[in-house]
């Protein structure tokens, strides 16, 4: 939310954190790709996968980091 509390325009969001990204010289990524590393990161510190989950609410980011910690 902008500061005043008009919607953020998704564009400007995901340029800034594409700037952000290469700032930090780190390679290219999506802003969405940082949810998977954290559900990954969750489930192979044992957080319980039901809470992992409903924290992410995204059907496939569980199946991705599934794949990813019972491989």
């Amino acid at each position: 939310m902008a500061p005043d509390g008009s919607p953020l325009n998704p564009n400007h969001v995901s340029n800034h954190f594409q700037d952000l990204v290469g700032k930090m010289g780190l390679p290219p990524i999506r802003l969405h790709d940082p949810r998977h590393g954290a559900a990954t990161m969750a489930l192979a510190a044992g957080v319980d996968m039901k809470v992992v989950q409903e924290a992410s609410t995204s059907y496939v980011t569980m199946s991705r980091c599934v794949l990813v910690v019972t491989s």
